[in-house]
């Protein structure tokens, strides 16, 4: 089978959070998520994102990080840019629109950005799945959560080899291609990828089934997840900052305009 259900090849063992419990990482996912939907300051987030992108860097996955954040800031040019336009259409639209709160969902997606890719990109499958299945959770919730964290780097794996392959063809994409050229960009591109996920994502849930998950009674972990201090002291860490960013949203609120919190 192609597709493995073993990450150990995209596990990046030379950073530090691959010494980290799967279960405090999860933890981490789930306090920024809530700390993220809770908090609508701007300084508040961007406290949160500070905090976060140092522990996405600490990932030394350096091309993943530029790429991440150069497609975010695409995404926020495009949405500026929409938002302008509809402006200059109906002005009285425009007067409700505050610069400093169109950048707050943004700012909410690279947090989670930076806490979900260390992650999949440093935690081992099987452990994600030891702590799913430590939750006592049901086989058909635990088994598509592995799965899509597994799916995220063998995404991107798709993505290198799909522009090899145009490469080795002598097609050669940039955005100023892709922006003259949309229907030859959507084939050369999107499409193969669009393919490649489906098929990968069908070859990930039969390799996990193959290795016998849903059966726990017969199963036995390989390795037992401790906790040890570089945890607590992450958790702490992470309490810490959410804290942090819940004073600066009481002491320096952003008030919303109109509909745009």
């Amino acid at each position: 089978m192609p597709v493995s259900f073993n990450i150990n090849h995209t596990v990046q063992g030379d950073s530090w959070l691959s010494q980290l419990d799967a279960r405090t990482k999860m933890l981490v996912c789930v306090i920024a998520a809530l700390a993220t939907l809770a908090l609508s300051s701007v300084w508040a987030q961007s406290a949160l994102l500070a905090v976060s992108l140092l522990y996405f860097l600490s990932l030394k996955r350096w091309r993943i990080t530029l790429y991440s954040y150069l497609a975010m800031s695409a995404m926020l040019a495009l949405s500026f840019a929409c938002l302008f336009l509809i402006a200059q259409w109906i002005p009285a639209l425009g007067k409700g629109l505050d610069i400093r709160n169109l950048c707050v969902p943004f700012m909410r997606g690279c947090t989670m950005m930076n806490v979900i890719l260390p992650l999949a990109f440093s935690t081992r499958i099987q452990s994600i799945l030891n702590s799913l299945q430590s939750l006592k959770l049901p086989f058909c919730i635990y088994l598509p959560a592995a799965v899509m964290i597994r799916f995220i780097p063998t995404f991107v794996n798709d993505i290198r080899q799909v522009w090899e392959s145009l490469k080795i063809r002598g097609w050669q994409l940039n955005p100023w291609t892709c922006t003259l050229h949309p229907v030859l960009t959507t084939r050369l591109l999107f499409t193969p990828l669009l393919f490649r996920s489906l098929k990968t994502s069908d070859e990930l849930g039969i390799a996990a089934e193959l290795k016998g998950l849903g059966y726990a009674a017969s199963m036995q972990q390989y390795k037992v997840n401790r906790w040890t201090k570089y945890d607590w002291a992450i958790l702490v860490l992470t309490l810490l900052t959410s804290l942090a960013a819940l004073s600066l949203q009481i002491y320096l609120p952003t008030p919303a305009i109109g509909a745009m919190r």
